[in-house]
């Protein structure tokens, strides 16, 4: 089964996500680290808890890395695997391929010459509720308006310290301790050039919330 949400509205996008996958469990796949073979893989993988799989993926339609054959896609389209492809904004013409295998969801809107700065605190918010798909989506939105890194890191970490004092049910305090700890290292490592602080971080987010 194939779902293409495309368009801005990342809000939108994340309620319907939402809806497929009740219980935050998707596999998450950030833009540009998966090969065509392994994306095929998923649609002949079972799951041996009889749930259908959902697999989202970021700008996978759009870019050049990977471009799906007729039989490519009726394999995805057949498969009890669920595909999601994220997409900032497809024309109407490279919709209408997809159009007979997929269900397409479109999520523009338009945008304004001031829209309002992103919340970021949002994403700590998201976090401290384990919510991964929620998490992963807005971190992705902030990374695409150029918000840093240290900026993202630094709320988390704030965040992750207020959970610790005060209690959550999300996480227990040895994990916080830990995760705090994780962040704290993965800051030290990019600024010494040892690490790329993006993709880190979104690592660090993915498997933070994984159950």
């Amino acid at each position: 089964m194939i779902y293409i949400l495309s368009g801005n509205d990342t809000k939108k996008k994340n309620i319907f996500l939402k809806k497929l996958d009740k219980n935050n469990s998707s596999i998450l796949i950030p833009e540009g680290s998966i090969t065509k073979e392994e994306l095929l893989n998923y649609a002949f993988s079972v799951n041996l808890f009889g749930d259908h799989q959902i697999i989202v993926f970021e700008n996978v339609l759009k870019g050049d890395n990977i471009t799906f054959t007729s039989e490519d896609l009726v394999a995805l389209k057949d498969s009890e695997t669920v595909f999601v492809f994220l997409e900032e904004k497809l024309l109407a013409s490279e919709l209408k391929k997809y159009n007979k295998y997929a269900t397409i969801e479109d999520f523009s809107v338009a945008v304004l010459k001031q829209a309002p700065k992103l919340n970021v605190f949002g994403i700590a918010d998201a976090f401290s509720r384990k919510d991964k798909i929620g998490t992963w989506v807005l971190y992705r939105e902030a990374v695409g308006e150029g918000v840093p890194p240290e900026e993202i890191s630094g709320i988390i970490f704030w965040k992750i310290k207020t959970m610790i004092l005060s209690g959550t049910k999300f996480f227990e305090r040895d994990e916080l301790k830990k995760k705090s700890s994780e962040l704290v290292a993965l800051y030290h490592n990019a600024h010494k050039g040892e690490r790329d602080f993006v993709i880190g971080l979104e690592q660090f987010i993915l498997s933070s919330l994984s159950k």
